[in-house]
């Protein structure tokens, strides 16, 4: 049986494909029926929507972008103020990270964990769950490269 899920939960994609953001948009919808949901297609593009501002629950971050990538993304984030010290930010990953960058990874409070860029419904259920049982603290090491 699928966990209850909150239904209240804002989320922001940042990944350059449009066709990825699609279907991550997709299931994110059928999944959760998110508060809002906002799509970026560079870090740059996420760092404008943040200072809006826009506070998502849930970020879900591509490292691999043209203008800013997630690793530049991710060095400004750290910079924003408090009101983003609770958002939470998964890593979609194509590929598996180098040692340095997974031990890098580690040292960012705000990443909770890795998973593949194409979002599936038990993805989505899992870290919607754990964001529910304030659980999702710490990298889980259990997905994709990290």
């Amino acid at each position: 049986m699928a966990p209850q899920l909150r239904n209240n939960l804002k989320f922001l994609l940042i990944d350059d494909s449009k066709a990825t953001n699609f279907f991550n948009k997709v299931m994110i919808e059928k999944v959760a029926t998110p508060k809002d949901l906002k799509i970026a297609v560079n870090g740059l593009d996420a760092l404008n929507i943040l200072n809006l501002p826009y506070i998502p629950d849930l970020i879900f971050l591509d490292i691999n972008m043209p203008v800013m990538d997630g690793w530049e993304f991710l060095k400004e984030f750290q910079k924003l103020d408090t009101r983003f010290k609770n958002v939470s930010i998964m890593i979609m990953l194509g590929v598996e990270l180098p040692l340095e960058k997974k031990v890098l990874i580690h040292t960012i409070p705000n990443v909770k964990g890795c998973t593949g860029k194409m979002l599936t419904r038990d993805i989505i259920q899992n870290v919607i769950a754990r964001l529910n049982d304030s659980t999702l603290t710490g990298l889980d090491n259990t997905t994709s490269g990290c």
